[in-house]
């Protein structure tokens, strides 16, 4: 019937308690509501009474860090408190790291001494964000400063004070040249005064050529590092002489025994002493060694045949020291007799005159007149006399000047010698080759390893020694030309803190120390002043 069923009929059909009840399903989430939270709360004191964290950490910590991952109190420590201020709150749960707690473990030093702020450690190395490296933070962190830099009381500074970024605004690299007793910072662009001053002398261009390396010479082994076989012969490689230290970042010192002895034998005395050598050290232990040798073989006495037959074999493996690409000389009786003066072969020959430790050194030290010798001391040193640098021959005047301004040198240098000492010797003057060309920077050359060492350095046109052999910044930008190429960020090449102010090896923790983070309150306050972060 029309009207019967209003809706203010039907509604007093509905209950108005309903929700009163617990049906099964209401039943389940107020279950759920209230276990739910009491759960949690029971792991919270169950993890907390077993002293583990791993519940409270906000991510992964990195590689380096990973045995401290669940020991939030390492790094979340109160921080010490300095002149002037109060102590740091002890809540623990609320605690930021502060630079107390990577103190304990790093060195912070400094990374200038007239920089105008420090920054803490966590303002660079960021954790909690996963496994990478702490210090690969992005260019805002130096260009802060180094866009416009200001120097504390506005001392003076070497540095450039407007650096961006390295493929848009970066100044051209920099080496450490002497300039008399001092030692002055010379661009790689400034080629009026870029000049390598170590006293020695080489030419890269006359040891790449092709050719140079004999197949048949006794030190060399087919496929030997450092020797390139090329359509026009055996040529040596760069690598030959400059090899990678264990890190394949910096290259090892070029040593004389390690690179140069198999091909310049420092020979003395063929006819008396064959395949002997002096050592390649200071001029009073060669003397004290020849005058050792001809004492104990006095003068014209040969060894016996028969011991030099037994011992050929021995003497043979003994003189893979020699030039490159020597060919065996003749034995002296078997040379013709023509060579000698011109004389028939029937007419007796005139004996060599015997050598002195006097003449050997005068052949080793100044001048090889009888072309007895490999390798003189002054094709590469610069001798002086002992206290004396004006008299000096340097071993460029022996390739590039004539005999006759050669003999002035040695004979200047032999004039001062007189009298000093009494047994005449020269001073070999120290070599002075840099170890690191740009110690303001670091260089991997283990990850160069796709690319020819002469795209960076040109060797194979360098004649002489004042060439310095070093890339330019342009030569860099056209890989690292930023997001289109190789990373160019200011990490790359730069370290924030000062490398000279490490800490020494000898740490001051414990291990029970360094693991639980136990330790004297003293254990880094010999490092915690005036420091901006960890290394």
């Amino acid at each position: 019937m029309p009207g019967r069923y209003t809706s203010k009929i039907r509604a007093k059909r509905i209950e108005l308690h309903y929700f009163k009840r617990l049906y099964p399903f209401r039943r389940f989430k107020l279950i759920l509501t209230l276990a739910i939270p009491a759960v949690a709360a029971a792991w919270l004191l169950v993890m907390a009474a077993r002293g583990d964290q791993r519940l409270y950490t906000s991510g992964p910590v990195s590689t380096r860090h990973a045995m401290f991952n669940v020991q939030c109190a390492q790094c979340h420590l109160p921080g010490r408190a300095t002149a002037g201020q109060t102590a740091a709150p002890t809540n623990g749960y609320w605690l930021k790291v502060s630079d107390h707690a990577c103190l304990k473990c790093h060195d912070g030093s400094l990374h200038h001494d007239a920089q105008t702020f420090t920054s803490t450690c966590v303002t660079c190395h960021v954790e909690h964000k996963g496994h990478v490296e702490l210090a690969g933070m992005s260019d805002r962190h130096c260009t802060q400063c180094h866009a416009d830099l200001k120097t504390k009381n506005g001392k003076p500074t070497v540095y450039s004070r407007n650096i961006d970024r390295f493929p848009t605004r970066h100044p051209e690299f920099a080496v450490s040249v002497k300039d008399g007793e001092r030692t002055v910072r010379v661009r790689l662009d400034d080629k009026a005064h870029l000049v390598d001053t170590a006293e020695v002398c080489l030419d890269h261009q006359k040891h790449l050529k092709p050719a140079l390396v004999r197949p048949d010479a006794p030190w060399y082994r087919p496929g030997m590092k450092g020797v390139v076989d090329t359509p026009k012969g055996l040529q040596l490689g760069c690598t030959f002489c400059h090899q990678a230290d264990g890190q394949q970042a910096y290259m090892t010192p070029i040593s004389y025994a390690k690179h140069c002895a198999m091909c310049h034998p420092l020979e003395f005395d063929r006819r008396k002493f064959k395949g002997a050598v002096v050592p390649h050290d200071k001029p009073g232990i060669v003397h004290a060694f020849l005058r050792t040798r001809y004492a104990e073989a006095p003068e014209g006495e040969q060894p016996p045949p028969a011991a030099a037959a037994q011992k050929k074999t021995d003497e043979e493996e003994s003189q893979p020291r020699r030039r490159l690409g020597a060919r065996d000389e003749p034995a002296e009786e078997e040379q013709p007799r023509a060579r000698l003066g011109g004389r028939a072969p029937s007419e007796p020959q005139e004996k060599p005159k015997a050598k002195s430790v006097q003449d050997v050194e005068a052949s080793l030290f100044f001048k090889d007149k009888d072309k007895q010798l490999t390798n003189p001391c002054l094709l590469c040193h610069t001798l002086m006399a002992p206290g004396n640098p004006q008299a000096a021959v340097r071993c460029s005047e022996t390739n590039r000047q004539e005999p006759r301004v050669v003999d002035q040198a040695v004979n200047t240098v032999r004039a001062a010698l007189k009298g000093e000492r009494g047994d005449n010797l020269p001073e070999v003057t120290a070599t002075g080759i840099p170890s690191r060309w740009l110690p303001h920077s670091r260089f991997d050359h283990g990850a160069h390893r796709p690319l020819a060492c002469t795209e960076c350095h040109p060797a194979a046109k360098s004649t002489e020694t004042k060439d310095v052999l070093l890339p330019s910044s342009a030569s860099c930008r056209e890989c690292h030309r930023g997001v289109a190429g190789a990373r160019s960020g200011c990490v790359e090449c730069h370290l924030y803190h000062d490398p000279i102010r490490t800490r020494d090896l000898n740490g001051p923790l414990t291990i029970r120390q360094f693991v639980t983070g136990a330790g004297p309150s003293d254990t880094v306050a010999a490092t915690t002043t005036g420091v901006s972060g960890a290394r």
